[in-house]
């Protein structure tokens, strides 16, 4: 994934960015990942991991929405910021990863407030009920803005959505693909949506924040 900085200033800011809880487990879950999946740099990892824990204490959210687990490392730093009668609904359709997910939550007080969904996200997200405070997008490409329709929705007022690969490692520049054609329609979208207001971030391969109006 393209980072849109250097190497050496990814590093700096991601030495330069501190989380006091649990940091260990994180890093044993980044490692694992590293070492057994198969397209590990889907995981968010400390810059985005951190920034989406920061936005949950910020919005003082207390029910969220994820679309796209993977290993689960969003989740949990999400889950962590989250009060104690605080939940976190997530959803994906990969056993092999969630079960990982699943292993470092069991090993962490705030995994028990993640409520794994198996299962394609549009049927995931036609059950659930109003209201979300924030949601996390995270999955496949080509359904972005099908996602982004169910769960406007869904969310509360001035609540947040975060969409992640909004920038496609740089590629929706020239959208030539079905997932870069797709993200880039998204983006235009969004932008042109009166419903909301939005800025993207040019965070690791581009963030998306969406505050409902």
């Amino acid at each position: 994934m393209l980072t849109l900085v250097s190497e050496q200033l990814e590093t700096y800011a991601v030495n330069h960015t501190q989380y006091h809880d649990h940091g260990e487990l994180l890093q044993k879950l980044a490692e694992e990942t590293n070492r057994t999946m198969d397209s590990p740099m889907m995981m968010s990892g400390t810059t985005v991991g951190n920034l989406l824990n920061t936005l949950v204490f910020a919005t003082n959210s207390k029910r969220i929405l994820e679309i796209g687990t993977f290993v689960g490392y969003s989740s949990l730093m999400m889950a962590k910021a989250l009060p104690e009668d605080g939940e976190l609904i997530t959803c994906d359709i990969d056993k092999k990863s969630t079960s990982l997910a699943q292993k470092y939550w069991n090993q962490h007080p705030a995994g028990q407030r993640i409520d794994l969904r198996l299962g394609p996200a549009i049927q995931t997200i036609d059950s659930l009920n109003p209201e979300f405070d924030m949601v996390f997008i995270d999955a496949d490409k080509q359904n972005y803005v099908a996602y982004y329709e169910k769960v406007l929705p869904l969310l509360s007022s001035s609540g947040l959505i975060v969409i992640d690969n909004v920038l496609w490692s740089g590629k929706v520049l020239n959208p030539i693909d079905d997932d870069t054609i797709a993200i880039d329609k998204l983006n235009k979208k969004v932008t042109r949506d009166t419903r909301v207001n939005n800025v993207l971030l040019t965070v690791r391969d581009g963030l998306m924040l969406v505050r409902k109006l």
